[in-house]
């Protein structure tokens, strides 16, 4: 039998869609927000012209990773690298629901936003 490597990495180019808000969770209140990234993506089309398709994906970023509230701005460019994760729960009526987002590992901030006085 032979034995398929266990590979989960995720790289995405994009901007931030909104500015972040940072929530606390559980017990010690661990920091975490939740930025959605509007990816671009250009191909050409039957006619032969270049077409762009927007791609929104929601990227969980955690711990001091997620306390960088004042970088995470919309419009502002950046490269996530990170893994899948798949987010399962249940609405009110008990019907499931799951959503694959990417787990960051890193942000790579692009072009940082002016800070305001």
């Amino acid at each position: 039998m032979i034995r398929t490597p266990s590979i989960n990495n995720v790289s995405l180019a994009g901007n931030i869609v909104r500015d972040a808000v940072i929530n606390r969770v559980g017990e010690n209140k661990v920091p975490v927000t939740t930025l959605t990234i509007a990816h671009n993506q250009r191909y050409k089309g039957k006619d032969d012209k270049w077409q762009e398709t927007v791609s929104f994906v929601d990227v969980e970023v955690w711990g001091a990773l997620a306390e960088r509230e004042d970088y995470y701005k919309k419009g502002v460019p950046v490269v996530i690298e990170g893994t899948l994760k798949e987010n399962q729960w249940k609405d009110k009526e008990g019907k499931p629901h799951s959503k694959i987002v990417i787990r960051a590992d890193k942000v790579h901030i692009l072009n940082y936003p002016d800070k305001k006085k």
